[in-house]
């Protein structure tokens, strides 16, 4: 009987170890795919991670994807930018600009102003570009994606949008590079 409830015993325990391995197992591996997706720039938090994302789309050029990463210390805030992959480069390609505390502050005034759209007005085409705001403020996610801002912005109230992509495309000065940006 002692030799019964010892076995048991080694058991029972040998049941937890695999649980609190496996369970060890999934966690890295979610940890590690939050790391992919937010990659340098981290999850959001309070005053640290991605504040937005804005993805641009052109039909005859490559995508560009630039995120404003904020951190806690003055002066850390940086803007990563990531060029999707093409022919010559299978792998996206990034980018960090570092910003002093004018330029960050001057991009999140631009950021707040880009919230300000009309997602009822109907706009579309052939060409042109797609334009994708993605962020999290607080508990809440959004993600917007608009047909080129540049056409009819007053009217479908994307100036803000649009003034934020111009500022953007000029801090990462890719223009030369990466062709206009429309």
């Amino acid at each position: 009987m002692n030799r019964w409830t010892d076995k048991t015993a080694c058991l029972n325990i040998m049941r937890k170890v695999v649980i609190l391995i496996s369970l060890s197992v999934l966690c890295s591996s979610a940890t590690a795919a939050e790391k992919y997706k937010y990659g340098i720039c981290h999850l959001r938090t309070a005053h640290h991670g991605t504040v937005f994302s804005l993805h641009i789309q052109r039909a005859f050029h490559v995508g560009i994807e630039f995120k404003l990463c904020e951190r806690e210390e003055p002066g850390q805030n940086f803007l990563l930018v990531t060029r999707d992959p093409d022919e010559k480069n299978k792998d996206d390609e990034r980018i960090k600009v570092s910003l002093n505390d004018a330029t960050s502050q001057q991009l999140l005034t631009l950021y707040e102003n880009a919230l300000d759209y009309n997602v009822k007005y109907m706009a579309g085409g052939h060409d042109g570009s797609s334009w994708c705001l993605e962020t999290t403020r607080g508990f809440t996610y959004s993600k917007a994606c608009f047909w080129s801002p540049g056409s009819n912005p007053e009217e479908r109230r994307l100036t803000g949008l649009l003034k934020l992509g111009q500022e953007l495309w000029r801090i990462a000065a890719i223009e030369p590079r990466d062709g206009p940006l429309y």
